[in-house]
């Protein structure tokens, strides 16, 4: 057990630092659970931000704050998962040899920087009353592209014309969807 939480803390803070190197050996010792749990909290924390941030400003009140944790949770448990299979089905067209689960797991690696982020987005906001969703949330959600850049790029063979453009339309689509999501 002790092992398992050590490398998944250094395959967290690895993804931040060295994305390639870390995205090889944690597809091999990761199982894709812990991926998806990875960008699972890590959304939960940044959706729960915006929730705190909406509070604090009295645009919404405490259920709002539980609603957005818990529709980030859902969020990252499902929704990136779900745009890794649909670009892995784009890849397909590229002959990518990746499987789906190899794919959804370096798609919910490359939160790994938003759940580091987000968490001590929550750990300034409620110890200094500051709102963070934007300062901590958004900035950990853009760390990701880097990291998923080197994700299709591995996943593709070291293709880069697919790399940039799948992480930014993927970037986008998150960003959209999280405004979307403040504003119901």
């Amino acid at each position: 057990m002790e092992n398992t939480r050590q490398s998944l803390f250094r395959t967290i803070f690895g993804m931040m630092i060295n994305p390639s190197g870390t995205l090889k050996n944690a597809l091999l010792s990761t199982k894709w659970y812990y991926s998806a749990a990875i960008s699972a909290i890590a959304f939960g924390l940044f959706f729960g931000q915006t929730g705190l941030d909406l509070y604090k400003t009295g645009q919404k009140g405490v259920g709002f704050v539980l609603l957005s944790g818990a529709a980030g949770l859902l969020y990252g448990l499902l929704v990136i998962p779900l745009l890794g299979v649909i670009i892995w089905s784009l890849l397909k067209l590229s002959h990518s040899k990746q499987d789906v689960t190899e794919t959804i797991a370096s798609f919910c690696l490359s939160y790994s920087g938003a759940l580091v982020y987000g968490t001590l987005g929550i750990i300034f906001s409620l110890a200094l009353g500051w709102k963070t969703a934007v300062v901590f949330g958004v900035t950990g959600v853009l760390w990701a592209t880097g990291p998923m850049i080197v994700a299709v790029r591995e996943l593709t063979g070291g293709k880069n014309a697919f790399s940039i453009p799948i992480a930014t339309v993927v970037g986008v689509i998150v960003l959209v969807s999280w405004s979307w999501i403040g504003k119901v």
